[in-house]
C-alpha cells in the first residue's frame, strides 16, 4: 500500500483520473465538462460502437456537460453508433454537495426524460446487491440500444429515438473508512481524493470507455 501511494498522482506513477494509460479510455478526467461531448464524438460515423461515458454529479453542474445532455438530438441510429451515459450520484464534489443529488427522485427523472432519455436508476449502498442491479440496468440499456438501431436499420426509421441512460446512486467514498480520526470519511466531501482528505485514494471519476 505504502509503494501504491507513493506512486499516486506523482510524475512518472499512476494517474489520478483515467489516463491514456487506462486500456480503452479515450478520455482523460481533471478537468470537467467535456466527457460527454467526447462520448458522443467518438459515436458519431462509428454505427457499431456503443461508449459508455461515466459523469459525476460534480461534473454535471459544469456548462458544457449541461449542455451535452442534448447531444443526443444529433445521433442517428442508423449510421451512428450510440452513447450511454452513466450519471454517478455520490452526493459531493471537492467541499460541496451536488445539485443533482439532492433534488427529488422524481425531479430528476423528469429532468432526464426532458433531456430526451430514458433513465434506469441503480441505487443502494451494499456493494454485492448493487453489482447485480448495474448488471441488470446496463443489460437492458444495451438491449434498448441494439433494438433501436435495430428497426431505425431495418426499416430506415429516422424518428428520433428516446435512448437509455443509467443513473447511479452510491455513497462518496464507498468501500472505504467510514471514519477516521473521529471525522466521517463516507458520504461527506472528505473522500473526494486525497489532498482533500487523510485517506490516499484513487477516485471514481469522469470518463469515456469503448463498449462495443
Amino acid at each position: 500500500m505504502k509503494e501504491l501511494f507513493k506512486q499516486f498522482s506523482f510524475p512518472g506513477g499512476i494517474s489520478s483520473h483515467v489516463a491514456p494509460t487506462t486500456p480503452g479510455s479515450i478520455h482523460e478526467g481533471g478537468e470537467l465538462g467535456y466527457s460527454l461531448s467526447h462520448a458522443f464524438g467518438a459515436a458519431f460515423d462509428n454505427p457499431d460502437l456503443i461508449v459508455a461515458c461515466v459523469i459525476g454529479d460534480g461534473e454535471a453542474e459544469t456548462a458544457s456537460l449541461a449542455t451535452s445532455w442534448q447531444s443526443n438530438k444529433f445521433l442517428d441510429p442508423i449510421t451512428d453508433g450510440a452513447v450511454l451515459p452513466i450519471l454517478h450520484l455520490n452526493g459531493y464534489k471537492i467541499s460541496n454537495p451536488t445539485v443533482l443529488a439532492r433534488i427529488e427522485h422524481e425531479e430528476l427523472e423528469q429532468f432526464l426524460r426532458g433531456c430526451g432519455w430514458t433513465p434506469y436508476f441503480v441505487e443502494g449502498d451494499e456493494p454485492e446487491k448493487m453489482h447485480e442491479l448495474m448488471a441488470v440496468a446496463l443489460e437492458e440499456a444495451i438491449e434498448d440500444i441494439r433494438r433501436i438501431q435495430s428497426n431505425a436499420r431495418s426499416n430506415n426509421d429516422t424518428t428520433r429515438p428516446r435512448w437509455p441512460m443509467i443513473v447511479l446512486k452510491s455513497p462518496k467514498g464507498w468501500t472505504g473508512p467510514k471514519y477516521v480520526d473521529g471525522l466521517q470519511i463516507e458520504s461527506t466531501f472528505r473522500s473526494h481524493r486525497c489532498r482533500f482528505s487523510s485517506i490516499p485514494s484513487i477516485p471514481i471519476t469522469s470518463s469515456c470507455l469503448k463498449l462495443g
